[in-house]
């Protein structure tokens, strides 16, 4: 599915639900807090602070800064997300070196679990994905009531294909955080993996409903709609989705998703 501030389209299929290029790169780590979840109690002034020197280039200032905030409120993910920022380095092993960092930063504040969430990431994005899981279970245990440590197993659970308890995870995170557009369409790309497609259109509807101008969530509702075999829908969201993103003709055209209607002249002239 298409995820919030992201540009990758990641398409439901029948036979092999893949969220392409899924959710471990950088940019999503920082995305997926999303701006309530930046809107945390670490004190305003410290944190702006602590951003400016980031984008100042003085790191070592804003580290230290950082630090006490990661101490004073060890389940503030924010302080992590800037010290990430202002760290991590964008390199053929940046990923390794991040986590190596994080293990470093983990013995100094041993109860911060924002340190151990990013770091869950970071591995899963280097390939880790089981080691991950394993990480984002134990969070799960220490803060129960975190929806976004349910989203991180969630999408750990999807790369690993067990999409029966991805959709556990998923519903348990919009127990907790019920506005979550997105994680409502990476529920429904699970559901509709299990072949559960009317269960999957409510909860694709319900992210429509949540964000109706996000066009990813309109096309992978005519995906839902082409794998139920509803030509009629498919199409007309299909309409509706590229009407809004004119990008999305060439990538229904090579969608498995779609594959369906791929030689139906009604979908040629929609994608052509």
């Amino acid at each position: 599915m298409i995820q919030v501030l992201t540009v990758t389209y990641c398409a439901i299929n029948q036979n092999n639900v893949i969220m392409k290029n899924l959710i471990v790169m950088f940019i999503f780590i920082l995305a997926l807090l999303g701006q309530n979840a930046l809107a945390q109690d670490t004190p305003a002034s410290e944190l702006d602070k602590a951003r400016q020197l980031v984008m100042q280039g003085q790191k070592q200032e804003a580290n230290a800064i950082l630090g006490k905030l990661m101490a004073s409120e060890p389940h503030n993910k924010t302080a992590v997300q800037y010290w990430l920022m202002a760290n991590m380095k964008r390199s053929p092993t940046g990923e390794l070196d991040a986590i190596v960092q994080l293990d470093s930063l983990q013995k100094l504040y041993p109860k911060n679990t924002g340190i151990k969430f990013f770091r869950n990431f970071i591995l899963a994005e280097y390939g880790k994905t089981e080691e991950a899981l394993a990480g984002f279970d134990e969070l799960t245990r220490l803060q129960p009531d975190s929806a976004l440590n349910w989203i991180g197993k969630g999408q750990m659970l999807s790369v690993l294909k067990r999409h029966e308890d991805a959709v556990v995870a998923f519903e348990t995170a919009l127990k907790l955080d019920p506005k979550r557009f997105d994680v409502w369409a990476m529920n429904a790309s699970e559901l509709a993996y299990l072949k559960k497609y009317d269960a999957a259109l409510i909860a694709i509807n319900k992210g429509i409903e949540l964000n109706p101008g996000y066009a990813g969530n309109i096309y992978n509702r005519a995906c839902i709609y082409c794998l139920k075999g509803d030509k009629i829908h498919a199409l007309e969201y299909l309409g509706a989705a590229i009407k809004s993103t004119p990008q999305l003709k060439q990538h229904a055209r090579t969608d498995e998703d779609m594959k369906s209607l791929w030689e139906d002249e009604d979908f040629k002239k929609i994608t052509e």
